[in-house]
């Protein structure tokens, strides 16, 4: 850079940059920014030099250069947006007028776009510093602001706007290498207070612009002088934020005047303290005051400040106001006031009221009214003046409710009680803030629609009750007073219910289901069946509980709209039976009887069978007698035959028939809005039958009645469609209130029923399509302006359609309604495009819920979102997806235990060469001492230097010297190196246990998703039980317990078919006839309890009843018969009862379609056992029978103990473990050469056995050459009966295993139950402990002849070789020679080694080295010989020694045989096979 450049601006500082410690990302975001920004700017300049007076291209570069100033600062290029800022700071002036547009300042800003783009840019793309000094550019800005004419050397730069236009060519700001340090003194100088001082100076400079809009809102207010029309709220919000502005802006005086202002004006509105002169001079001044300081402010005369603030402040002290802080304490807010009021329902109401209305009435309306009395009486002031008439208007709708409940049936009331009670709410939120209470048009709007609701004439509501009750009852109902209830067959009912399966391949089966929409429609119902049954069970307890009946109509009427929509009519048919039955009930018109219950449980077990036929077979079966049954429920309960009302069922069948083939509302608006029950029904009926009564009027008379109701359609639609259009202006300006889609959807809906009334059916069809698409608007927070034309189109086409009755255009804009995608679309059309009125909607629009695989869910829609912002948002997923992420987790903990394993083998090779560094070290030491030894020797010699010189007065080095010394430090080094390996192999450590614990959370949560609770499948096994119990006319009731458990999806319905038959078997062969338990004294309903518990990570699952019990001797005798036991086998009662889940074993005389083939028990067996479970029984006769089943929580993955057999490692699930106790070998040696069958442990007996007999071919364990005690495992087996297996070792404490399939070849063999891979990639079986137990259980242990074993063992073990070297070469090589032909293999390093470990093990044969430390092979060979134990054992010299004298040596100190080194392999195997055959012989 030029010299008169640095002299010029030295006196500038610019902030440090620190971008190049930016996050890579971050940064090239912002590369990304400033791309975009120079395609604009580039557009922009050349049309702004030609036109410079196009304020637009002037506020457009100017905002640009703001973009540039705040990126650049965000991302530590502080220096490029101080001169960003510099060309931002100009162009504001020039829009502010205080300079003006010269070619000079539109130079100035091309040349620091140029510098930008082609000298910064570049730097910032490939990280790199700047080598440009900006502060010229930053002091050329500064005199352009102050109208100064630039120095000549400044001046210069502008002619970068012209001439640099590349990356790399010279700007003249480039700093040299000598430049470099000064610079960057320079710029450490003061870059913190410049970068501070310039944000407050542009803060103070939006605060300006700012202010003077809060001024004209205080002017308004002292221009009004009618008290009334003075806007508080507004002035009080202008004086807020001219408080919070200034506080940003660090003007503390004006912060201070605000605060006191402010303060004064809220304690009079809140205090109701009328303002007088007083107070409005106190307003002028302080306006007075603002206007001053901001003045000063812009024209930066600092110095007046204090005396403009010191006027203020004389007017403040004479005026008085002080607020202490005890007065803060008396002076409770009004707010305060009222929310100490008893008036928590009125508050709550917002959410309670569409809830309480009805179930609590009238309590809780009256409640409503005394509390809105009371906030009444508190609220008559002029700061609450809108409160108290709000709830003034809400007290009369209160007070209409109590003289009117039939308001209550209509869904209207609830939309504006609801809106209602949202104002109320919003109108104490505006007293909390300090503000005036108003009722603007809105308010006023809402109050009088809901006036005017309560105050109609109630004439109508009266006739349409009584008419619906009069068509509900008049031609085959008897009233309630007229019913006797009589005797009801039920096993009789259950029949004729059941016939109808029959007709199963009959015509009228419905068999072609809408795929996309069954597997939504088979997991909702699943959802309402057990709700219908939850709320069944609620009303069979409390038949007043109206509640109950409303959940069971929704419910039913929910699960008639979704059969109906899969085609499912003939469930849909029973629904709307069960639906009209439930109606009558509330309506007092049929009397609730136990009989009653019965019968309607009996069918809608029939329709949860229903769906299980349509989940498993694909078909919907008629269901003739179901309906004709719920058509006659009366007469049933009357005492009537079927022949007395099989008169009436055929017309009963046509007219339900009828109503279900009426277009009839789809499921998913059926719910769409909150109403209640009774209120639905009666709507429907209206709407699917307009013509039920023709038979019963005059044509004329039906013709005048029509002509009435088209006169009222089009009175109300002129006004609905006038409301209409003004919500969807109103919604297209905030689109993200759903009140207003709501309102627009009732508007639709109003449409749609009227013009069904009148048979308008296009209008109708073009209003519920526009209802549906104002729903689904709310559903998925929809807001964009995609479809306002279309929108628009459609009110403008509803418009002509009624009153002109011109359907032109309905195809067409039916099915553009029926292609809007209801997706979270966000685009925002342009304005002209998106109010056209031919908007054309693209053919490749799709219905889109969740992932877009699915329809609407049955449940409706709004009743999903209305508490969506309170719940945690659910999504759907397919179960192979759950098992993948299942399966890769657990290779994810694998790799894990993979890691871990090379980790700890790292460490030990760390702690063996720590090991041979100290060697090393201690032989360079020693080393270091011979040396010396010879340099002293040495001395006085010929070559020595320094002959006259003692070796202790001068040290004399020698290469060797050097040599040693080099290693000594090398071998330093290394030490330094394993330090810092084991330093991080412990940091390496921790990430992996952090590592564990989150693939732990995350093996856990996926675990989770797929647990679902155990009470899941209780309505299923309830309605068995029920059904089984009508079919044998054996009352029978379940008894659930501890029902709170989760159990793995996969398990719990894969035991639904064992626990069906365990309770069909429960009630055919464990409870008595009536009669039978009536005589032993036993209640007539036999009891069955369900009790579930858990146990480690498996559930245990109890079923038990109160019947006669199992006769254990006529299981004997079956099995005898059958060859299964033998007359003399002894067997005790626990091991009969087993042989009840003996395939086609039963104790029945007849088969029956519920029992009798001896199937049902071994299906419950196999399947428990598929799942890794077993299952029991115990019984006692007369008493009852208990049937316990196990299995575990998941099947994926296992805690599991790690153990070894021999050489090859097992993993055993610690559920099947009862303890672990540890045996002294010499015990067990003497058990296994005994032929007891019973080895004691504690005092009790166990079958003890060796884990080698299942797995391998070894059913004794070689226990002469172990010194220590082994582990035997305790395992409970099926029958209760506990057994003990020996293994050879333990690894470790416990694993986390991952359960992999291990296919069907092994399949067969019963003692493996899965397999799972190990840390080091080696797969482990999985032991079936229970399989284990049962195999011991039935087969005698191998009892052979000692000589027999120990040939056996001898012929098949594997034999112990001790090899004794110094060399780990040798070792190493012998070792693995040994090992791969089947030799167990111990080592020594040392004679002294060898003797030590002599003590712990007992080899077959040593291989023995002469020349080693601290012992050599002769001394060890003459240890051996003179050993109590060892002295006959086998001894090989291997040495490099062959010579004759060496040879002699060793024979006659005990060799057995003597090699040289190198040894052939062939002769070393031959020669120890040769020893070892001798020694067994």
């Amino acid at each position: 850079m030029k010299e008169i450049l640095k002299n010029l601006v030295e006196t500038t500082t610019l902030p440090e940059d620190s971008y190049l410690d930016q996050d890579a990302e971050i940064l090239e975001i912002f590369v990304e920014e400033i791309e975009e920004i120079f395609v604009e700017l580039n557009a922009l300049f050349p049309e702004w030099l030609v036109n410079p007076d196009h304020q637009e291209n002037l506020k457009t570069i100017r905002r640009h250069f703001h973009t540039l100033k705040g990126s650049g600062r965000m991302v530590g290029a502080k220096s490029a947006g101080e001169m960003a800022w510099a060309v931002e700071d100009t162009l504001n002036r020039v829009l502010s007028g205080s300079i003006q547009l010269t070619a000079m300042v539109q130079k100035f800003a091309q040349a620091v776009l140029n510098v930008y783009q082609y000298a910064l840019y570049p730097k910032f793309k490939h990280v790199q510093e700047i080598d440009l000094d900006l502060r010229p550019m930053l002091l050329l800005g500064q005199q352009l602001q102050q109208n100064l004419s630039p120095e000549p050397a400044l001046e210069e730069l502008l002619a970068l706007a012209d001439h640099l236009t590349a990356e790399g060519q010279t700007t003249g700001l480039e700093i040299a290498d000598h430049d470099l340090s000064e610079s960057a003194a320079i710029i450490e100088t003061a870059p913190v207070e410049v970068a501070v001082r310039t944000d407050i100076e542009e803060t103070v400079a939006i605060f300006i612009e700012e202010a003077e809009e809060h001024l004209e809102t205080i002017a308004t207010f002292l221009r009004t002088e009618d008290e009334k029309s003075q806007d508080y709220n507004a002035l009080i919000r202008a004086i807020h934020t001219l408080r919070g502005s200034s506080s940003m802006a660090q003007i503390e005086q004006i912060f201070e005047a605000s605060s006191k202002v402010e303060q004064l004006f809220k304690t009079l509105l809140q205090d109701e303290i009328v303002s007088t002169s007083k107070e409005t001079a106190l307003l002028m001044q302080y306006a007075e005051f603002i206007s001053d300081y901001v003045h000063l402010l812009g024209q930066g005369d600092t110095e007046k400040l204090d005396a403009v603030y010191a006027t203020f402040e004389a007017v403040w002290s004479d005026y008085g106001f002080a607020v202490t802080e005890s007065d803060a304490v008396q002076t409770q807010g009004l707010v305060s006031k009222l929310v100490e009021l008893d008036i928590d329902l009125l508050l709550d109401a917002e959410f309670e009221f569409d809830k309480r209305a009805q179930v609590d009435y009238p309590e809780y309306i009256q409640a409503l009214s005394q509390q809105a009395a009371e906030l009444l009486a508190h609220t008559d002031s002029r700061a609450a003046k809108g409160i108290h008439e709000f709830t003034a208007d809400l007290k009369s709708a209160y007070d209409a409710l109590l003289k009117k409940p039939v308001l209550l049936n209509s869904n209207y009331a609830y939309e504006l009680f609801a809106q209602a009670h949202q104002e109320f709410i919003h109108l104490f939120d505006t007293l909390a803030a300090g503000q005036r209470v108003i009722l603007n048009d809105d308010i006023q709007k809402t109050l009088s629609e809901l006036s005017a609701f309560v105050q109609q004439d109630l004439e109508i509501f009266a006739e349409e009750t009584e008419k619906s009750g009069v068509e509900a009852t008049t031609d085959t109902l008897p009233t309630a007073d007229t019913l006797t209830t009589g005797s009801v067959d039920f096993a009789a009912l259950s029949q004729r219910i059941a016939a109808d399966r029959q007709q199963r391949e009959s015509a009228e089966t419905n068999r072609d289901f809408d795929e996309e929409l069954l597997g939504i429609f088979l997991e909702e119902a699943d959802e309402l069946l057990a709700g219908i049954d939850e709320d069944l069970n609620t009303w069979s307890k409390k038949q007043d509980d109206t509640t109950s009946l409303n959940n069971l109509m929704r419910h039913l009427h929910t699960l008639k709209g979704g059969a109906n929509m899969i085609a499912a009519s003939h469930i849909g048919l029973i629904a709307h039976e069960l639906e009209s039955i439930y109606e009558r009930v509330i309506r007092q018109q049929i009397a609730v009887t136990p009989a009653l219950i019965q019968i309607v449980r009996l069918v809608q077990d029939n329709v949860s069978d229903r769906i299980q036929s349509i989940r498993d077979d694909g078909i919907d079966y008629p269901a003739t007698e179901a309906v004709a049954i719920l058509q006659n429920i009366q007469a049933l309960l009357s005492g009537q035959t079927l022949a007395a009302v099989e008169s009436t069922t055929a017309e009963f069948n046509v007219t339900a028939l009828e109503m279900l083939s009426t277009p009839e509302v789809p499921f998913e608006e059926s719910v769409a809005t909150e109403q209640p029950a009774t209120d639905l029904a009666e709507t429907e009926k209206l709407v699917e039958t307009p013509g039920f009564t023709e038979n019963q009027v005059e044509r004329s008379e039906e013709d005048e009645l029509k002509s009435i109701v088209e006169e009222t359609f089009l009175e109300e639609s002129e006004e609905i469609l006038a409301n209409a259009e003004k919500l969807l202006n109103q919604w297209f300006d905030q689109r993200s209130d759903r009140s207003l889609l709501l309102q627009l959807q009732r508007a639709a809906h109003s449409i749609k029923g009227g013009a069904r009334m009148i048979e308008t059916e296009e209008v109708a069809s073009i209003a519920y399509e526009l209802e549906t698409t104002f729903e689904q608007f709310a559903v998925y927070q929809f807001n964009s302006n995609a479809y306002d034309g279309l929108l628009q189109k459609t009110l403008a086409w509803l418009k002509q359609a009624i009153f002109q009755r011109d359907y032109s255009g309905f195809e067409q804009l039916q099915s553009s309604l029926k292609k809007i995608a209801y997706v979270d679309v966000t685009a925002q059309l342009p304005e002209r495009l998106a109010k056209t009125e031919h908007l054309v909607v693209s053919t490749d629009f799709g219905f889109v819920e969740g992932d877009g695989t699915e329809p609407p869910q049955m449940m409706g829609e709004w009743a999903n979102t209305g508490s969506s912002d309170s719940n945690n948002e659910m999504i759907r997923i397919s179960a192979d997806l759950v098992e993948k992420m299942i399966d890769l987790s657990g290779e994810n903990s694998i790799n894990r235990s993979r890691i871990e394993m090379d980790l700890g083998q790292l460490g030990n090779t760390l702690n063996e060469m720590e090991l041979a560094i100290k060697r090393l070290a201690d032989q360079l030491r020693r080393m270091e001492g011979e040396l010396e030894s010879q340099i002293i020797a040495k001395h006085g010699s010929e070559n020595s230097r320094y002959a006259d010189f003692d070796p202790l007065e001068m040290d004399q080095y020698s290469s060797l010297n050097q040599l040693s010394k080099s290693l000594a430090e090398s071998a330093s080094d290394l030490v330094d190196f394993k330090s810092t390996l084991a330093d991080k192999i412990r940091e390496t450590e921790g990430l992996l246990l952090q590592q564990s614990r989150i693939q732990a959370e995350i093996q856990e949560s996926l675990m989770r998703t797929r647990l679902v609770p155990f009470d899941r499948m209780l309505p299923r096994l309830q309605r068995i039980v029920r059904q089984t119990s009508t079919t044998l006319n054996r009352p029978a009731e379940l008894i659930v317990q501890n029902t709170e458990g989760e159990l793995d999806r996969n398990i719990l319905e894969r035991l639904v078919t064992p626990f069906e038959h365990m309770l069909r078997n429960a009630i055919d062969h464990g409870l008595e006839d009536t009669a039978d338990r009536l005589a032993l004294n036993k209640p007539e309903v036999g009891s069955i309890v369900l009790n579930i518990s858990r146990q480690g990570t498996d559930v245990i699952v109890s079923f038990s009843d109160d019947g006669k019990g199992i006769d254990a001797e006529k299981i004997r005798e079956k099995a005898l018969s059958l060859d299964l036991i033998k007359a003399d086998q002894p067997i005790d009662q626990d091991e009969i009862l087993q042989y009840i889940f003996h395939p086609g074993f039963t104790t029945a005389k007849a088969v029956t379609q519920i029992s009798g083939r001896g199937v049902g028990l071994d299906v419950v067996q196999s399947e428990i056992k598929s799942l890794g479970g077993h299952v029991s029984v115990s019984s006692e006769l007369g008493k009852g029978t208990v049937f316990t089943i196990r299995v575990p929580t998941t099947v994926a993955v296992s805690d599991a103990l790690m153990v070894k057999a021999g050489d090859q490692q097992y993993a055993i699930s610690l559920a099947q473990i009862d303890r672990i106790v540890r045996i002294a070998p010499t015990t067990l040696e003497t058990y296994f050469n005994s032929k007891d069958d019973y080895f004691k442990i504690d005092g009790e007996n166990y079958k003890l056995r060796y884990l080698s007999e299942f797995v391998g071919t070894q059913p004794i364990p070689r226990l002469n050459n172990v010194g220590h005690s082994l582990p035997v495992l305790l395992i409970k087996g099926n029958s209760g009966q506990t057994i003990a297996l020996l293994v050879d070792q333990l690894v470790g404490s416990r694993a986390q295993i991952v359960v992999k399939p291990i296919g069907q070849q092994f399949a067969n063999i019963g003692v493996v139950a899965g397999a799972t891979i190990l840390g080091d990639g080696q797969v482990c079986l999985i032991l079936d402990g229970q399989n284990i137990a049962r195999q011991i259980q039935a087969t005698q242990r191998v009892k052979q002849m000692h000589d027999q074993r120990d040939g056996s063992r001898h012929s098949n073990a594997r034999r112990l070789v001790m090899i004794v070297d110094d060399s780990v070469t040798v070792r190493k090589v012998t070792s693995r020679l040994l090992e791969r032909q089947g030799y167990d293999i111990v080592t020594a390093k040392d004679g002294v080694d060898a003797i030590e470990q002599l003590e712990n093990v007992r080899p077959d044969l040593m291989l023995l080295d002469i020349e080693m430390p601290r012992m050599d092979g002769f001394e060890v060979t003459n240890l051996v010989r003179h050993h109590d134990i060892h002295r006959d054992l086998p001894i090989i010299m291997i040495t490099s020694r062959t010579g004759e004298k060496h040879r002699e040596r060793a024979f006659s100190l005990g060799v057995t045989h003597y090699m040289g080194k190198p040894f052939q392999e062939a002769e070393l195997l031959a020669n120890i096979q040769q020893l070892i055959a001798e020694k067994q012989g």
